[in-house]
């Protein structure tokens, strides 16, 4: 009796160790003022919800389940620290929103989130993909939901494997449209290598709009390298989209573009970039090119670990059809014909 008793309670305590878990509360807030030259009626001096990191919190999550085996979740939400309100109205958790397992065999998770394409886009980004705006952040068009400009997907299916230095992942999104495999769904994949200093990679994607009627491919590759305290990014993105008609000719942007974020000390770095989105049948319209070039600074100074000052300066400039492009007179604000969109801000920001 004595020795079933000391089994059972042994074998509870084994249990209880596997099953430890911990749940974890961050967030960033920021804010500051930021002046715009370029708009329609001119220049404007407004309030900066950071535009190069934005304001987020989230809860994330795990429980050892023993071997090697966790239980995963990730619940994260944006918000504009000007006024409270959610970034993404009527979605609370716009950020992520998913569960999963990790273990020896890799990651898998089910919910919003971002899908394999993004994952190589924001290691190709000097921002880390947390700029907030068209101005710095033109990824926002060919990286995303091309159809939305969501940048996380509803309900996706994403698995991320590793072997050594090569890691591999793949996403669906399923659109749950009755009798329409394609409707609204979006599907991606990814293969990166790190080698030492130097990372690099390519991804694929396609995503059907919600009737089925039009697509967009994004196919993007490029690389990273690690030299002493700067890090040089370079990347090329290919996008084509499908007009609403079947004789529309199709939509075709080439972006290349290139990047450093440079630590000079412990408390300082300095972020910069450049976009040329060389663009073809915008709007899906023959013959309506342009050029959208996008380039920007960031300087940061860190008052602590948690805590900084930043400043930034931005540039777009357009050309051809893209001076009536319509996504960028809303996104932006910009002067329907301008040429060139200025932007600067400076602000206080700090993580917990």
């Amino acid at each position: 009796m004595k020795i079933a008793l000391s089994a059972a309670v042994l074998s509870l305590l084994s249990n209880t160790s596997h099953a430890q878990s911990s749940v974890t509360l961050y967030g960033d807030v920021g804010g500051g003022i930021r002046w715009t030259n370029g708009l329609k009626g001119g220049s404007a001096v407004g309030f900066d919800n950071t535009i190069i990191n934005g304001n987020q919190f989230g809860l994330s999550g795990k429980e050892d389940l023993g071997d090697g085996l966790k239980a995963i979740f990730k619940l994260e939400t944006a918000f504009g620290s000007g006024t409270g309100a959610l970034k993404t109205p009527g979605t609370l958790f716009s950020q992520a929103a998913f569960v999963g397992l990790t273990g020896d065999f890799g990651r898998l998770t089910f919910g919003r989130q971002l899908n394999a394409n993004t994952d190589l886009g924001i290691l190709l980004d000097p921002t880390g993909g947390n700029g907030q705006s068209l101005a710095i952040e033109p990824g926002v068009v060919f990286g995303t939901n091309y159809f939305t400009l969501d940048s996380r997907f509803n309900n996706t299916i994403k698995y991320i494997g590793q072997v050594g230095g090569f890691r591999f992942g793949a996403s669906y999104s399923p659109g749950g449209v009755a009798g329409d495999t394609r409707a609204g769904t979006n599907y991606a994949g990814s293969a990166m290598y790190q080698w030492g200093p130097l990372l690099g990679g390519a991804s694929y994607q396609k995503t059907w709009n919600a009737s089925a009627t039009q697509w967009a491919q994004t196919f993007q590759t490029g690389g990273t390298l690690q030299l002493g305290s700067a890090r040089l990014y370079l990347s090329y993105n290919d996008l084509s989209v499908t007009g609403s008609a079947v004789s529309a000719p199709k939509r075709r942007d080439r972006i290349p573009g290139g990047g450093v974020v440079w630590v000079f000390t412990p408390t300082f770095q300095v972020t910069a970039a450049f976009y040329d989105d060389i663009a073809g049948n915008l709007g899906n319209v023959e013959g309506a090119g342009g050029h959208k070039l996008t380039s920007y600074a960031i300087a940061e100074y860190f008052l602590s670990k948690r805590t900084e000052l930043y400043a930034e300066v931005d540039r777009n400039g357009f050309s051809g059809a893209y001076r009536y492009d319509p996504a960028n007179i809303a996104a932006l604000g910009l002067n329907p014909g301008g040429h060139t969109l200025i932007g600067a801000s400076v602000g206080l920001m700090t993580r917990f």
